[in-house]
């Protein structure tokens, strides 16, 4: 009977341990930022957008962490005197790798990824358009930035980060988008 006591609370010990050690490894929050957008052509120019949704990580270990975006992302071009605009939700799905120690106020991080778009909407001019734009489009993704604790449990999250565009952006043609985004988001340890 001692025995079976003594297992008992050398498994509950195991079990609270580990336990404690999943907490504190998933965050949630906002995020915000700009693009600067375009697509593979030589001749035309950037057009600057927003970006914003929801961030959300999950922290594998004390040097890596996948991450998940649901993010508005406003891209398009210019060429000439048209403007062409393009409007996504775009879920970046993105393994991260962590610098310094986990429990350091400041932490740096370099991710590599995809994003899967899904068009909401295309103008040209500010006209609504229904050309031969695809539905979906996807991105390889690719970036750099920190994680900086601003209180328990609450991070400052600032990443520049770049989406290549590995799919065409319409049935006809071979262009593909190009986007530099910078943003910031506050992310809530649960």
């Amino acid at each position: 009977m001692k025995k079976i006591l003594f297992l008992s609370m050398i498994f509950a010990l195991i079990h609270s341990v580990s336990f404690a050690q999943l907490e504190n490894r998933f965050s949630i929050g906002p995020r915000l930022g700009i693009n600067f957008s375009n697509i593979n052509s030589s001749s035309t120019k950037n057009l600057t957008g927003v970006a914003g949704g929801i961030t959300s990580t999950y922290s594998i270990n004390e040097k890596s962490g996948i991450t998940l975006d649901v993010l508005y992302s406003a891209e398009g071009h210019k060429n000439g005197n048209l403007e062409v605009e393009r409007n996504y939700l775009k879920i970046p799905v993105i393994y991260n790798t962590f610098f310094g120690r986990l429990g350091e106020a400041f932490r740096p991080k370099i991710y590599l990824g995809f994003a899967p778009g899904f068009l909401l909407d295309a103008q040209v001019n500010d006209v609504e358009t229904t050309d031969d734009h695809k539905s979906t489009t996807l991105d390889l993704v690719g970036g750099l930035g920190f994680n900086q604790r601003i209180s328990n449990r609450i991070w400052l999250n600032a990443d520049l980060r770049a989406l290549w565009g590995i799919t065409p952006i319409q049935e006809s043609g071979d262009f593909k988008n190009r986007t530099i985004q910078a943003t910031l988001g506050i992310a809530y340890g649960i």
